[in-house]
């Protein structure tokens, strides 16, 4: 290949990461003519089907090995002499945008961690691709048959229906009273609901929600799981869920995958932030609402931090969640979600 013809990305991320790294692929297919992208299994398939990609090269678990930060650097560095020009944008949120534990910008003052990493994720993968802002386009590309099977499956469900994620990746990407909205949502405004999560590690709770919808609807009817019992050969993967939130008419969540998979769709979406601020996620979204802690009440928002564990996050006062994400209330995402769907009918 000629390198002077040929743009690189690498992001070593997770689904909701690489996501926001797709934004640039427009501009450097623009710029150069043809794009490689250079991502970690399974994560990478989020690229798959991308038409601004020309070579997607999935590395797998561990590698480039990790022996220290040095060699990992020098790997990726030895790979951008390959291209006319190169990036890799893992870190570009982690690190610019919220601090990991390990980091000394976590332990700083909340004012100066809102300082240093009050700007926009999207915007901070631009910058250093030096792609306008104005070319902000992350999108999640479903194949044909990947599409049409959204579209039975959306048939079967009804008219309309609202897609809930329900969780992200961390402690505080979980709305407690999930619940207890999820019955509102269907009694109170007659749409179906389809919960959605990760292969495994969600199903537990929706087990949970569904038990409840039942007990204070009488009935579980409205309610669809679209989730995967067994993680190895699931039936509801990363893919399927990304391309079915994209054919339902409003889609509510935290942080995740399947949020920034609708980001610059047409369809209302609800947003509920935990760590970070609508600036940090939001911004340059289409028909988006994003609900938040008040800043009144919850000290610590927005607090910049990835939290691995219940030590470092201020818990609710229930001690069954995030003090953060608890603070958005039932009733905001009920009336919140009653608005959008009184608009879009």
């Amino acid at each position: 290949m000629s390198a002077n013809s040929w743009a690189c990305i690498a992001r070593m991320g997770g689904f909701g990461d690489n996501l926001i790294a797709s934004s640039v692929l427009p501009g450097l297919k623009k710029r150069f003519g043809h794009v490689e992208v250079i991502s970690g299994k399974p994560m990478h398939e989020m690229f798959e089907n991308n038409p601004y990609i020309d070579k997607l090269s999935a590395l797998d678990a561990g590698q480039p090995e990790w022996k220290d930060g040095h060699s990992w650097q020098k790997w990726f560095h030895e790979r951008s002499r390959e291209y006319a020009f190169f990036a890799n944008l893992s870190h570009s949120c982690e690190m610019l945008g919220v601090a990991l534990k390990a980091q000394t910008a976590f332990w700083w003052s909340k004012q100066q961690r809102e300082r240093m990493f009050g700007k926009s994720y999207l915007e901070h993968v631009h910058d250093i691709c030096d792609i306008p802002y104005d070319e902000i386009a992350p999108n999640f590309f479903p194949t044909d048959a990947e599409v049409e099977q959204a579209v039975e499956t959306k048939r079967k469900v009804g008219a309309r229906a609202i897609s809930w994620v329900m969780s992200g990746s961390r402690l505080d990407k979980i709305h407690p009273h999930a619940d207890i909205a999820v019955s509102r949502i269907i009694k109170e405004l007659g749409v179906p609901v389809v919960l959605m999560g990760a292969p495994g590690k969600d199903l537990e709770l929706a087990r949970l929600i569904q038990s409840e919808v039942k007990k204070n609807n009488k009935t579980d009817d409205g309610l669809h799981l679209a989730l995967s019992s067994d993680p190895a050969n699931p039936s509801w993967g990363p893919r399927r869920i990304c391309a079915q939130a994209q054919q339902m008419d409003a889609v509510i969540g935290p942080d995740t995958g399947p949020m920034w998979a609708v980001a610059m769709r047409e369809m209302p979406k609800v947003v509920m932030v935990s760590h970070a601020s609508p600036e940090n996620i939001t911004k340059h979204w289409v028909n988006t609402t994003t609900l938040h802690a008040s800043p009144d009440r919850v000290k610590c928002w927005p607090c910049h931090q990835l939290h691995d564990d219940c030590t470092t996050c201020t818990p609710n006062a229930a001690k069954n969640g995030s003090a953060c994400i608890t603070d958005i209330t039932v009733d905001d995402i009920v009336e919140t979600v009653r608005n959008l769907v009184k608009e879009k009918s």
